[in-house]
């Protein structure tokens, strides 16, 4: 069973290092879920406003956001007790 990985700011721009780090998971073969709560899907995948609308488990958090974002989202991920955060 693969990691799951959260992508905090994961977007449809295939510009963005949020939508390049969902590609480069998905080729790693991690499942991918994409956090931005002004995407409904990010490269095929459903996407969730905040990490805590995720059901089950998360392995991983990465986060692509500026960091005053940042700050706010790390209590969701706190409280959703994801082990490990990038």
């Amino acid at each position: 069973m693969s990691k799951v990985v959260a992508v905090v700011g994961a977007s449809n721009n295939r510009q963005k290092f949020g939508n390049r780090a969902v590609r480069a998971y998905l080729r790693a073969g991690y499942t991918v879920v994409p956090i931005n709560p002004h995407e409904r899907e990010v490269e095929g995948l459903r996407a969730y406003a905040s990490v805590l609308d995720v059901p089950g488990p998360i392995d991983v958090a990465t986060f692509y956001v500026p960091p005053e974002r940042g700050e706010a989202i790390i209590e969701d991920v706190a409280r959703k007790q994801i082990p490990e955060v990038w």
